[in-house]
């Protein structure tokens, strides 16, 4: 096999690769190597260039991986994840979002899920604008509430304010405060109705200044919320009444609020 590698090296001084020196220094080394150690250096050589062939390889799949990974990530992230509500309430038209995500009610009303909150796009009650109206429960959340007795219709389409009132003396006052401004933020975006804060005893520095307001005492529109152990919502003509604790309180107005809709009857 000498001769081989003396002609490799002869070619590659007579093409000017190497030098004189180099030639000759090479050329000593060759005629000095036993036959075994040439045929380990070509091995050595081979496994080389094997190992650098495979590493290519895996380096090349690896970016094509990766490259994949890129293209697919991006078409997720802006097919999947919609921006906007709207964008939501459009795929959920379309059956393309899970369960808890949105879901169409009643095949008619679309809820959307975004931001931790449930939003419903409807036309206001005057039917001159078109809303993505939020709450903190969707209908299927709520629809087992049942509301007893009766709300005076012509009472609440005609009112142009209404008493909020409570119990001052609560121990539950951080779920009563969501609940009223839950309410009253439809009630005066949506219905176009003022709140006026009342207190259903005068019992604190804060309630003597304000209206002292239960059901029995006015003929006004009135939302009374109560803290009770027992949770429960009904209407009683121009009252509108939640009892309950906790989350139960906020519950009872989205329960609420699905019937002055006319969304769950």
């Amino acid at each position: 096999m000498k001769h081989v590698e003396l002609k490799k090296l002869q070619e590659s001084y007579e093409r000017g690769i190497i030098t004189t020196e180099e030639y000759e220094k090479k050329k000593k080394e060759i005629d000095e190597m036993p036959e075994e150690k040439q045929e380990e250096s070509k091995e050595e050589e081979a496994k080389e260039v094997k190992l650098k062939s495979d590493r290519t390889l895996i380096i090349g799949a690896i970016i094509i991986l990766l490259l994949f990974g890129t293209i697919f990530g991006l078409r997720y992230f802006k097919q999947e994840r919609p921006q906007t509500i709207d964008e939501l309430h459009e795929l959920n038209f379309k059956g393309k979002l899970k369960k808890d995500q949105g879901y169409l009610y009643d095949g008619v009303y679309s809820f959307v899920k975004f931001d931790g909150l449930w939003y419903a796009q409807l036309v206001s009650p005057k039917g001159t604008r078109l809303y993505n109206i939020q709450f903190r429960y969707g209908p299927r959340d709520v629809e087992n509430i049942k509301i007893r007795g009766s709300l005076d219709t012509n009472l609440f389409n005609n009112a142009t304010e209404y008493y909020v009132t409570f119990n001052p003396t609560g121990q539950n006052f951080s779920s009563v405060a969501l609940a009223v401004g839950d309410f009253n933020t439809h009630m005066t975006n949506i219905f176009f109705k003022q709140p006026i804060a009342a207190c259903d005893k005068n019992e604190t520095f804060a309630c003597a200044n304000r209206p002292i307001i239960t059901c029995d005492n006015t003929d006004k529109l009135v939302l009374y919320v109560k803290e009770a152990n027992n949770s429960g919502v009904y209407f009683d003509n121009n009252c509108m009444v939640i009892e309950g604790n906790g989350f139960d309180l906020i519950k009872g107005v989205d329960r609420i609020l699905y019937g002055l809709y006319e969304i769950i009857q």
